[in-house]
């Protein structure tokens, strides 16, 4: 979670014209400065650049982790959703034979009690 924070120094006196503000956030790989690191440990440019390579190899790996977490999750979240549709329909269908049989009967009753059918 990041919190980030505006000020602005300008005077709100009169009208101000609309102020456009970029902001850029790196992380992973990308935030790291590699020339810092190369100066701080006296690296050769190929050992920065390996260095890159294995910090972004790392981060793919990561990355690829993350997804397949969120895979596994995403199927569980399917099947269980289509159990419970399964499950709502077969009980719609039970309500609806049910109610069907109870309209017939009801009926028979109804019209054997007015003498329309035997």
């Amino acid at each position: 979670m990041f919190q980030i924070c505006f000020s602005s120094k300008a005077d709100f006196q009169g009208n101000m014209p609309a102020q456009e503000v970029r902001l850029l956030l790196k992380r992973g790989v990308e935030a790291k400065n590699y020339e810092e690191l190369a100066k701080t440990e006296k690296l050769k440019p190929l050992e920065v650049e390996l260095r890159r390579l294995e910090d972004l190899s790392e981060s793919i790996v990561q990355a690829f982790g993350y997804m397949k977490k969120r895979e596994e999750e995403m199927r569980s979240t399917n099947e269980s959703t289509n159990s419970r549709v399964l499950y709502f329909s077969m009980f719609s269908m039970l309500c609806l034979i049910g109610l069907a049989t109870w309209q017939v009967l009801y009926l028979r009753k109804f019209f054997k009690s007015k003498k329309l059918i035997e």
